[in-house]
C-alpha cells in the first residue's frame, strides 16, 4: 500500500464540543489509572479492585502490568472461596463445602473467560489478552477438580473453532488450538491415572477418557483444507499429527505404505488443482523428503519405511505425472523447483526392480528446468546459478 508510514488524519472538522469531549475522556481515564494504580501500591484484591481493572482494560488491554494486577487479585479472590475451619482444625472439609467451594471458583473463572471475549473480538491480536486468558485456564486446571476444569478446556475449543471458522488460515488460532489440545490430553492423563490408583477418590460420573486427540486432530485438518487447499496452517498440522496416528494406530509396514500412497494421491490432484499454491507445494515435499531421502542409518523414516526400490518407484511415478502437469505449465516456478527436487532424490536414491534410473539423464533436465527458472525468474537468478553449479 502507498500509504503506510503516513499518519491517519480525521477528514472532518472538530468542533470545540468533540474537542471538550475528548478532553473529558482522557481526564476521565487518567483518573481511573491513578485510583488502579492506588489499589495495585496498596495490594488491594478486592472486587472493588477487578471492577476498576475491568473498566480500564476495556478501554486499554495493552496495559500489561494491570493484567498482571488482574491475576494477583484473582488468586485472592480464589484463596478467599476456601471455607474457614468451624471450631476444629483436624475435622475434614464436608462435601456440601467441597461443593460450595467448587462452585464459587467455577463461577470466578468462568466470568474471567466470559469478560475476554469481547476484548478479543476487538483486539484478536493482543497478545496480553490471550496470556491472560491462558492464565485462567491453567488456574482452572490447578483450582477445580480435574474433571470440572477439563469441561472448561473442552468449551475453549468450540471459541478456536468458531475463530478458524471466521479465518481458517489464522496460524495465531492454529497454534492456540494445539496447545489446547496438548491441554487437554494432559488432564485427561491425569484423570485416568488417577483412576487406575488404589487409593483414588471416587467421583461420581467418571469414566475412563479416550486420552489422544490426534484422530480427531487429523481429521479436523481433512475438513479444514477440504475448504480450501491454501491452508498452510492445516496442512502443516496434518505433518505433525501423521506420526502420531499412525503409531496409535499400530500401522504396520504395509499399512503406512498404503497411507502414504493415499497421501501422494491427493497431492496430485490437489498439485493440478492449483500448482502455483505453495502450501500444497509444501506438504507435498514434507511427504517426499519424509518418506524417499536417501537410505542411511541416520535417514531411515520410521513414518513412511520404504525400501530403496519403492523410493525409487515412488519419485518415479511422482516425476512422470508432473511432466505431464509442466507440459500445461510451462512457467510454474514451484513446479520446476519440485521437480529438480524430486530428480535429486531420484539420482541419489537410484533405481528399482525393474531397472536402474539413468543419472546422466536426469541431471540434463535438471539442468534445463534451471534453465527456464532463470528465464521465467531472473529475481532469484543467483539461486539458480549456484543450483546449477551444484548438480
Amino acid at each position: 500500500m502507498t500509504t503506510h508510514g503516513v499518519p491517519r488524519t480525521s477528514t472532518a472538522p472538530r468542533t470545540p464540543q468533540a474537542i471538550k469531549a475528548e478532553l473529558l475522556k482522557i481526564e476521565a481515564y487518567n483518573t481511573l489509572v491513578s485510583e488502579v494504580q492506588d489499589l495495585k501500591s496498596t495490594n488491594t484484591y478486592s472486587q472493588d479492585s477487578l471492577s476498576k481493572t475491568s473498566t480500564l482494560l476495556t478501554q486499554n488491554p495493552e496495559f500489561n502490568t494491570i493484567w498482571n494486577f488482574r491475576r494477583r487479585i484473582i488468586l485472592h479472590l480464589l484463596s478467599s472461596t476456601t471455607p474457614k475451619p468451624s471450631g476444629n482444625e483436624n475435622e475434614p472439609e464436608s462435601l456440601e463445602d467441597k461443593e460450595k467451594e467448587e462452585k464459587s471458583k467455577l463461577s470466578l473463572l468462568s466470568a474471567e473467560l466470559t469478560f475476554l471475549l469481547p476484548l478479543l473480538q476487538s483486539f484478536p491480536k493482543c497478545y496480553w489478552i490471550w496470556n491472560y486468558r491462558l492464565f485462567i485456564l491453567q488456574t482452572a486446571s490447578e483450582q477445580l477438580n480435574l474433571q470440572t476444569a477439563l469441561k472448561v478446556w473442552k468449551a475453549e475449543m468450540g471459541l478456536v473453532e468458531k475463530m478458524l471458522a471466521r479465518d481458517s488460515r489464522n496460524f495465531h488460532g492454529w497454534g492456540y488450538r494445539r496447545y489446547l489440545v496438548q491441554s487437554i490430553e494432559g488432564l485427561k492423563h491425569e484423570i485416568n491415572a488417577r483412576q487406575t490408583e488404589k487409593q483414588a477418590e471416587v467421583v461420581e460420573g467418571e469414566e475412563e477418557e479416550e486420552e489422544s486427540l490426534a484422530e480427531q486432530e487429523f481429521a479436523y485438518t481433512t475438513a479444514m483444507y477440504g475448504k480450501d487447499l491454501s491452508n498452510f496452517s492445516a496442512w502443516h498440522n496434518r505433518s505433525k499429527l501423521i506420526p502420531r496416528v499412525l503409531t496409535e494406530r499400530e500401522a504396520t509396514v504395509e499399512e503406512r505404505r498404503t497411507f502414504l500412497d493415499g497421501e501422494l494421491g491427493e497431492m496430485q490432484t490437489a498439485v493440478y488443482t492449483d500448482p502455483y499454491d505453495q502450501s500444497i507445494q509444501l506438504y507435498n515435499h514434507w511427504l517426499l523428503l519424509e518418506s524417499c531421502s536417501p537410505s542411511s542409518p541416520e535417514t531411515t523414516s520410521e513414518v513412511f519405511p520404504l525400501t530403496d526400490s519403492q523410493k525409487s518407484e515412488t519419485l518415479q511415478r511422482t516425476l512422470e505425472w508432473m511432466r505431464e502437469l509442466l507440459d500445461e505449465e510451462q512457467d510454474c516456478r514451484l513446479l520446476l523447483e519440485e521437480m529438480i527436487f524430486v530428480g535429486g532424490l531420484l539420482r541419489d536414491v537410484g533405481g528399482n526392480e525393474e531397472g536402474e534410473v539413468d543419472r546422466e539423464e536426469i541431471t540434463a533436465d535438471m539442468q534445463a528446468w534451471l534453465r527456464k527458472l532463470m528465464e521465467i525468474d531472473p529475481m532469484r537468478g543467483g539461486r539458480w546459478r549456484e543450483m546449477q553449479e551444484r548438480l
